[in-house]
């Protein structure tokens, strides 16, 4: 298994894969069913009795405001993923998270606080900050209000979300133009 797979997970089609480099979007019906499917896929919570869900590695959530942390720049926050998820000098998570950084086409607002950005920059430093710990599959959580994430990864295309599988888990079909297979 290199990615996702969930079977028989409730509100989900009885199998759904998603293999790395892959994306697919799920539709749930409401915002708590939307919590409750990022936590059991990324390991928060425990699977419903009768459910599997297996991982090919390491999965990331990435909350719908981008889960950044308000005290640290855009580039600390980056920088967070890199050093909680690996044993690394400062000075090489510096250099890696650059490097996601500037992939998200977040190269301006690197010394900027999270309330200084827009919330599109706010989900893709979010993404950043995923990328760093080098994931085989990343949730991306959805809430209506914000900039749907097809459109956002459709600005600007990023190598590196070619290493992990991609699920986009929502409560509208309409957010989820841009991504392949809605569910």
């Amino acid at each position: 298994m290199d990615g996702l797979l969930l079977e028989r997970v409730p509100g989900l089609p009885d199998r759904l894969r998603v293999d790395v480099g892959e994306q697919r979007a799920v539709v749930v019906p409401q915002a708590t069913d939307r919590r409750r499917l990022a936590d059991v896929v990324t390991g928060l919570d425990e699977p419903p009795p009768g459910a599997l869900v297996l991982a090919g590695g390491a999965v990331r959530l990435v909350p719908a405001e981008g889960g950044l942390l308000p005290h640290l720049t855009v580039l600390d926050n980056v920088m967070h993923g890199h050093r909680t998820s690996q044993q690394v000098t400062k000075q090489a998570a510096r250099e890696a998270s650059l490097v996601k950084a500037v992939g998200c086409g977040l190269e301006d607002v690197l010394d900027r606080y999270p309330y200084e950005i827009t919330p599109g920059r706010r989900r893709l430093a979010g993404v950043a900050r995923a990328l760093g710990a080098y994931p085989r599959a990343i949730v991306l959580e959805d809430a209506n209000g914000l900039p749907t994430w097809g459109s956002l990864l459709s600005l600007r295309p990023n190598p590196d979300l070619a290493s992990a599988a991609l699920l986009l888990i929502t409560t509208s079909a309409a957010r989820t133009a841009g991504f392949v297979d809605a569910e």
